[in-house]
């Protein structure tokens, strides 16, 4: 069962990644933008679960953490669908500012932002 701390904590960092990627993308930093897009969004259905279940997967793929916050709201299902692509990308910006010389467009980078943003909201973090 998730402490009720350690939810706090998971919704604090999701604005945090937030802000952050905001921040990135008005530097021109827009490899670790998309990174912090991820997280923000990652963190803020793991909030969500948390909340709404008392734990979350231990994983870090966005799909599936949106296929289990779905059953719980399907509103995210919607969102996933209508933002797949954004989503996939996320997903290897994951892995690539870990493993791979990864660089994305500003503009790409804005629409990812955009989403975290959507999904952030969508779960009640912010």
């Amino acid at each position: 069962m998730a402490r009720k701390e350690d939810v706090e904590v998971l919704r604090r960092r999701a604005v945090e990644f937030l802000e952050v990627a905001r921040d990135d993308i008005r530097a021109g930093r827009y490899d670790l933008a998309a990174f912090h897009c991820e997280q923000a969004t990652q963190l803020a259905l793991k909030h969500f679960l948390a909340r709404e279940l008392g734990y979350f997967p231990r994983t870090h793929d966005l799909r599936e953490l949106i296929e289990l916050a779905g059953k719980i709201k399907p509103s995210l299902r919607d969102l996933y669908e209508e933002f797949k692509f954004e989503i996939e990308v996320m997903l290897d910006a994951y892995v690539g500012a870990k493993y791979l010389p990864r660089s994305y467009r500003r503009d790409v980078v804005e629409k990812l932002y955009s989403v975290a943003e959507r999904v952030v909201r969508e779960v009640g973090v912010n």
